[in-house]
């Protein structure tokens, strides 16, 4: 409802926040709060991938998984499958779960588009074992949570299930991917408190000097000058902005100027951790850290915001948070304040970038503009002021690279000479059937001929899924058949890159929803603004406020309406000043003797009734607030002005008048069959102004008419 700044509620800025994060729950779908990790776990570099009321970062490749009670839930009607989004390398990871009804698997380093193809390695979750790689077994709390530990660095792998070790070894198979929960049919799986500190970081920054580091210096900005004569002091030529002070002992400091600080080593696909801090006398910081950029370049590659935005900036759109993606992707939630330390952690794979701040998974983007757009190249990484009031610190900058696939296999072993050779006959068809050998029983015939058909039938697949399923049945009866190891590999993938493209589909529609529901509220809330300066007679304010409108894309007829009356305004406006610019004294005099004639008078409004059984009756605006409805009183509302309706088209509280000194307001109270003025309906509870002698019906089945008379005060 829209009044004059007199009759709004006041607002605190505690509600202000209340309503911010009843905001963001509800955008999220969730009503629990996002449960953060404890300072010092973030300090030290652990990340949480599950933030407990959310599948933020998580895709599902099975299954309808649902959040409960901060855990995550598989189907069991139904096989599931949840992995995360972003790869890792080299971790610690620890989480708990709790099996109900089955088996249930986690799988480890999985890649299947990689090439060569990483089917990554399978954790039992029944018995904490890792399949292929020596170790014991634990048995886990029958109906209880279990707590669950995996070291992977390098090759060496290290699993423990409730403090027990169950898996210790090496293996080469497998380098990096990302991890995801399997449970079969008929098994319900709820994991929770998943933690992971990324291992092997390198520092980049030595402590105690920049080597290894360059200084990039801003352009001038391009001149905007269109004078063609050099007239000293007017030429227009903008003056380069000054350069970033740098200095790196213990701790890297950049202030007083605009550049960036870049690596001299050149990185595509990492995990970067950096902990820094970003203030500045601006309302924004100004303050990123770039990745993938051209060498010796200003604001070029990936930019990572650093920029401490509040939550009403982030929806506002004027601010891409901590963490944010610049121009790409905003921050989740504003979670660092001005001036704080925070711990950032980057992985950067092929299109796929996610950003950490304090242990949370605040960005989660993968970039599917073509090559050009998209940065595939390795390029250097660093930090960059764009600000010259900002300041930055950083401590801890430490980089891992992610390998791009497993290790290659070993040499093959030297065939032996005595060892007959079998090969295929020209012409004998795709070299992946296999053949019948000679010497074989009649039951490893019947299995060799079945798994020939079998083959033949994943060649002629008409869908992965249709592959997937023919190439099982194969490993199955041969669990050493390497060509249909590799077409599942394959068809895997395939479904894999379907399902994530069908998910990133429903992404991009459900924020381009979200986004065009928010500007259409932004849109309503700055028209409701400019009809609310209107009525207080702040011009400027009303233009403001309808101009951002449009910005946000609102047209229609209201916009032209309120357009032409705020053009219309400051005509006659910049026409007064005019004239009392010119005659000012004339104005003078006219105005005292206006004054003189006006002096002891007083308005007195009232409402003459124009048709029906009260036709004629008069009806003093003596209060601040007259109500008129089709009831004298109902559960202690009263009406002043009672409309005897037979029709009862009149709502019960259908309208009210406010009286403001000599002004009166009509509004609307949202009633069934509306209130016309001037032949239009008004919009319920908006404010309308009326004049004298202005005409009004309900539900055009009563009319009232407003009367304004000055009468001489006794």
């Amino acid at each position: 409802m829209i009044f004059p700044r007199t009759l709004r509620p006041l607002r605190s800025k505690r509600a202000l926040a209340t309503v911010s994060l009843l905001l963001f729950a509800a955008a999220t779908g969730d009503s629990a709060p996002v449960s953060y990790l404890p300072a010092d776990e973030a300090s030290r570099g652990w990340i949480q991938i599950f933030d407990g009321v959310s599948r933020f970062g998580w895709t599902s490749g099975g299954g309808q998984w649902q959040v409960n009670a901060n855990a995550l839930v598989s189907d069991p009607t139904q096989e599931s499958s949840l992995r995360m989004t972003a790869s890792f390398c080299d971790f610690d990871l620890k989480f708990e779960a709790r099996i109900t009804g089955g088996p249930a698997t986690l799988l480890l380093r999985a890649d299947p588009q990689s090439k060569p193809a990483q089917p990554g390695y399978t954790l039992s979750l029944n018995d904490g074992t890792i399949a292929g790689i020596s170790g014991g077994t634990a048995t886990p709390a029958a109906g209880g949570w279990n707590a669950y530990e995996v070291q992977a660095e390098g090759t060496h792998l290290l699993a423990s299930l409730n403090g027990k070790i169950t898996t210790d070894g090496k293996s080469t198979k497998n380098r990096v991917g990302y991890l995801e929960f399997r449970a079969p049919r008929g098994t319900r799986l709820e994991v929770r408190s998943i933690r992971l500190k990324p291992l092997g970081l390198d520092p980049l920054y030595n402590g105690s000097n920049l080597d290894g580091w360059k200084a990039v210096a801003a352009p001038a900005p391009p001149s905007k000058s269109k004078l063609k004569l050099p007239i000293p002091g007017l030429s227009g030529k903008p003056k380069a902005p000054p350069n970033v002070q740098w200095s790196g002992q213990g701790t890297i400091h950049g202030q007083g100027g605009v550049g960036q600080l870049e690596s001299g080593n050149a990185y595509d696909d990492f995990v970067l951790q950096f902990t820094a801090k970003a203030a500045s006398k601006a309302e924004h910081t100004g303050v990123e850290m770039f990745f993938r950029g051209t060498p010796n370049q200003f604001d070029s590659g990936y930019a990572v915001s650093a920029d401490n935005a509040t939550d009403r900036q982030l929806q506002d759109g004027k601010s891409f948070g901590t963490g944010g993606l610049v121009n790409l992707e905003k921050s989740r939630t504003a979670s660092v304040g001005a001036g704080q330390y925070f711990t950032c952690t980057v992985i950067a794979r092929a299109h796929r970038v996610s950003v950490w701040i304090n242990g949370i998974l605040v960005t989660d983007y993968y970039d599917s503009r073509p090559e050009g757009l998209y940065h595939a190249g390795a390029g250097p990484l660093g930090f960059r002021i764009q600000n010259e009031k900002a300041t930055l610190d950083l401590q801890d900058v430490k980089i891992a690279i992610l390998p791009k696939g497993p290790e290659a296999p070993p040499p093959p072993t030297p065939a032996i000479a005595e060892t007959p050779s079998v090969s295929a006959p020209t012409g004998a068809g795709p070299a992946a059937i296999p053949l019948m050998m000679p010497g074989q029983s009649p039951e490893e015939k019947a299995q060799q001929e079945q798994i020939r058909k079998l083959t033949v039938d994943a060649l002629s697949a008409s869908t992965p899924e249709e592959a997937l399923r023919i190439n099982k049945q194969i490993l199955v009866l041969d669990p050493g058949d390497m060509p249909a190891q590799q077409r599942l590999d394959k068809a895997q993938a395939a479904i894999d890159a379907a399902n994530a493209q069908r998910e990133h589909g429903r992404q991009e529609e459900q924020a381009a929803t979200t986004s065009m529901a928010a500007n259409s509220a932004r849109r309503s809330a700055l028209i409701l603004q400019t009809q609310d300066a209107l009525l207080r007679g702040n011009l400027n304010e009303a233009r403001d406020r309808l101009n951002d409108a449009q910005r946000f894309g609102a047209t229609g007829p209201e916009v032209d309406r309120l357009q032409a009356l705020i053009r219309s305004r400051i005509r006659n406006r910049l026409l007064l000043r005019a004239g009392l610019g010119g005659g000012g004294l004339f104005a003078l005099v006219a105005f005292l003797i206006f004054f003189w004639r006006r002096r002891g008078k007083r308005v007195t409004a009232y409402l003459v009734a124009l048709d029906g059984i009260d036709k004629g009756k008069r009806y003093l605006l003596s209060q601040e607030i007259t109500h008129i409805g089709g009831v004298a009183m109902d559960g202690g509302k009263k009406n002043e002005v009672l409309v005897r309706d037979p029709d009862r088209q009149v709502s019960r509280f259908h309208c009210e008048v406010h009286k403001r000194g000599d002004n009166c307001y009509l509004i609307d109270l949202d009633s069934s069959n509306g209130t016309f003025l001037r032949s239009r309906p008004l919009q319920p509870g908006i404010a309308v102004k009326l004049r004298d002698g202005d005409k009004f019906t309900l539900a055009r089945a009563a009319a009232f008419e407003l009367r304004l008379e000055r009468q001489k005060t006794s």
